[in-house]
């Protein structure tokens, strides 16, 4: 009788310990579901303005190149960059809004305009981004709406998780970010035969107001042969910016992309 009693005692003590551990699952896989949509959206509320000046390293078809970058963004509404080579000479600055891209080729003295969209943009600065994935991933966001990605339950990793998303059918993002606060560590961007149209890699966050902020993103279009580092030397947030478009000079009229 002991023993029978022993026995109903144990299975009901292993079956509340397996439900226990059941439901523990669940809570754990859900509450890792919007961990980096909602790092998205605080940093989306939070930050207003950034303002980066850093050290450029690019290496386009084998042949690297260092510069120096001022870049501004503006939310995520607009956004310039100015590049500059030896001796503090300016030799290319880009403008970006949602409906219209300037962009001045100080070397050679010309100007071409356009929609900022990635095929356009990516025409004249190389680097395969439209504007709002200059804006978002610049700021160590991920582009577009980030409750459209999805958690990725095959994947396993202590301090990790990865999100996707498919774009009709044609591309898949991939977001690798902190499993303790969402923020961004890996971006990628595969077409459908597999092949990475687009990489970046974050590094060395620190906090920045309560902001935390990569001080190094490598940028890498592996079909376009380009890789490019930036390392921040001077960042400041929520700063305000002035108008961030800039006139041409008189003498140059911009060519039209359509």
């Amino acid at each position: 009788m002991k023993s029978h009693t022993h026995r109903e005692n144990l299975g009901k003590t292993l079956f509340i310990a397996i439900l226990h551990l059941s439901l523990l699952s669940i809570t754990y896989a859900n509450g890792y579901e919007s961990v980096m949509s909602d790092q998205a959206l605080l940093r989306k509320e939070k930050l207003q303005s950034v303002e980066l000046e850093a050290g450029l390293s690019v290496t386009i078809q084998g042949e690297t190149n260092s510069a120096d970058c001022i870049l501004k963004i503006g939310g995520r509404d607009s956004l310039s960059m100015e590049i500059s080579g030896p001796f503090g000479i300016s030799v290319a600055r880009l403008f970006a809004d949602k409906q219209y891209f300037l962009f001045h080729d100080m070397l050679q003295g010309r100007a071409i305009e356009g929609i900022p969209s990635q095929e356009q943009l990516s025409e004249v600065t190389f680097m395969p981004l439209s504007f709002d994935d200059y804006a978002s991933l610049l700021r160590a966001e991920p582009p577009g709406d980030p409750l459209t990605f999805t958690l990725v339950d095959t994947f396993k990793d202590s301090t990790k998780l990865l999100y996707k998303r498919s774009i009709s059918g044609k591309t898949m993002e991939f977001i690798l970010c902190s499993k303790e606060n969402g923020i961004i560590k890996e971006y990628q961007r595969k077409n459908q035969d597999g092949t990475i149209e687009l990489a970046m890699i974050y590094d060395g966050y620190t906090l920045i107001d309560g902001i935390a902020m990569p001080s190094t993103v490598t940028l890498s279009a592996p079909i376009r042969g380009l890789q490019m580092t930036v390392s921040a030397e001077k960042i400041t947030l929520n700063g305000l910016l002035p108008s961030l478009r800039f006139q041409l000079p008189s003498s140059i009229t911009p060519l039209r992309m359509e």
